[in-house]
């Protein structure tokens, strides 16, 4: 939004600037001319603070791509620890299961400690 203000501001002091040059013309030479370096250093200006204005604007996009690869990265680095948690639990469990169902059909071998 504010780079859209910017260049309507621009346009419309070109316009303005277009239509006032025409109306001081009978203005002297030296008047003329010192008007028209103040108005293309005016430009100048006006260039430059939009060229940095679009430099900046893309480095934010740079930074803010380069942060949501990351996070992405993380993401999926986290999403595969919480799998992989889950699969030792999924083992652990059926492994425990087994060693209750063999304890329970007689093989004392699976069973646990006993508690005092």
């Amino acid at each position: 939004m504010r780079h859209g203000s910017l260049m309507r501001g621009a346009f419309l002091t070109a316009a303005l600037l277009s239509m006032a040059s025409g109306a001081l013309a009978q203005d002297p030479p030296e008047i003329q001319e010192e008007r028209r370096a103040l108005n293309a250093e005016q430009a100048k200006l006006a260039a430059d603070l939009v060229a940095d204005y679009q430099a900046r604007k893309a480095a934010v996009a740079e930074e803010q791509a380069a942060r949501d690869v990351a996070y992405k990265r993380a993401l999926r680095e986290h999403d595969a620890q919480v799998a992989a948690i889950k699969a030792k639990a999924a083992e652990d469990q059926a492994r425990w299961e087994a060693a209750v169902a063999a304890c329970k059909a007689g093989d004392y071998s699976q069973c646990g400690p006993r508690q005092p």
